[in-house]
């Protein structure tokens, strides 16, 4: 099911104003995004001016705006930029602009640099770094929800959720949902639980091991309605093949659609460093990256042991230690499923819907981008 995306254009920052004054008055609707285009440009306001005109937009859009990209060959009038914007309540993690969560009234600072700046490599927040350069951000809940598929979800749940973007995310858009997230890391859920939520949303973050069929019973427990589970990719690859075959009959026990984030298919090739540097992290001096054990992969198995690390001239500091970690690929997670009798859709991109495994067409970007699988018992 399509969504409506409404979007309007400033062209000067005469007529962003205007626009800005509209909306605050009530005299039009919130858009989605506001496009900056031609001399409506943020780049040659001072950090005050920047600041005022970033905090308007805040508050006058659902998702974010777009604008050009900005030039960094001068580093400091580059991270200045950022920095502002970062932490005024949006980011640009995604390649879809600058974004908010959806209708979030809070102000969220999503600036992982300046810490760095201040500190050095001891000043980096691993949470903040992770959910900047592996977070959950191109997609959200509203993706699967507007689906035949799970269209009467109301319980979001997320198993090992680390910073739980996608209940977080989610919960802006579907207040009214219940979402049950767990993990083993108690600063993780410390992290999450400082966000600012919403007044009166039913959550629960519990510190507790998805290997551990009691905290599955929780989830159940806590659920109201139909659930969707999702477990993003840096987390189900954790599993061995014994215990992802546990998790997926959990996972389909005890919610009803249980949704693997998947990569395209590949092959584990030979150790190195898988670089997620961004212009901003590479502008204050540091670099962030996917980085190998030595001696670590195995192309027959698909497995491998890694950390993310940050790094610069002085030295470097490993976050989130990941070890024996497999690359499940969708034909393994099919063999699963078959085991277990359940039935597997995956998300087609053109058409915005899960559609059965059977039927691949042309149109689906299994093959090129990251993907979803459904597993469920309830369509037998």
């Amino acid at each position: 099911m399509e969504v409506e995306i409404i979007t309007r254009n400033a062209r000067t920052l005469a007529a962003l104003d205007s626009l800005l004054e509209r909306i605050e008055l009530g005299k039009i609707p919130k858009p989605d995004w506001i496009q900056l285009q031609g001399k409506a440009k943020l780049s040659g306001l001072s950090v005050e001016e920047q600041t005022l005109l970033v905090k308007r937009l805040h508050g006058a859009v659902l998702r974010g705006f777009r604008t050009s990209p900005v030039a960094t060959r001068n580093k400091q009038r580059f991270l200045e930029y950022w920095t502002t914007i970062a932490k005024n309540g949006f980011h640009d993690f995604g390649d879809d602009g600058w974004r908010k969560c959806y209708g979030s009234p809070f102000v969220e600072d999503y600036d992982y640099v300046s810490g760095y700046l201040a500190h050095g490599l001891d000043g980096i927040d691993p949470y903040k770094a992770y959910a900047a350069v592996l977070g959950t951000f191109a997609y959200s809940a509203e993706d699967f929800i507007n689906t035949k598929l799970c269209q009467n979800v109301k319980t979001i749940i997320e198993p090992l959720a680390g910073t739980a973007d996608f209940s977080y995310t989610g919960h802006f858009h579907y207040p009214d949902f219940s979402y049950f997230q767990f993990d083993i890391d108690p600063k993780a859920k410390t992290f999450v639980e400082a966000k600012p939520w919403l007044a009166g949303t039913r959550r629960d973050y519990f510190v507790g091991n998805a290997l551990d069929e009691a905290t599955w019973r929780r989830a159940k427990k806590f659920s109201r309605g139909e659930s969707l589970c999702y477990l993003g990719k840096q987390s189900q690859n954790f599993f061995g093949s014994k215990d992802l075959l546990k998790i997926l009959d959990w996972g389909t026990k005890y919610s009803d659609y249980f949704m693997l984030e998947l990569t395209a298919p590949y092959l584990v090739e030979a150790e190195g460093v898988d670089d997620l540097t961004r212009p901003e992290t590479r502008a204050a001096g540091f670099r962030i990256a996917l980085e190998d054990a030595k001696d670590s992969v195995n192309p027959i198995t698909n497995a491998m042991d890694f950390s993310l690390i940050a790094r610069d001239a002085c030295g470097k500091r490993e976050y989130f230690f990941r070890y024996s970690w497999t690359g499940w690929q969708s034909h393994a997670l099919l063999g699963f499923a078959e085991l277990l009798d359940l039935d597997v859709h995956y998300y087609h991109l053109s058409k915005t819907e899960f559609v059965p495994v059977t039927q691949y067409d042309d149109g689906s970007d299994f093959l090129e981008e990251n993907t979803f699988m459904v597993f469920t018992r309830r369509t037998r």
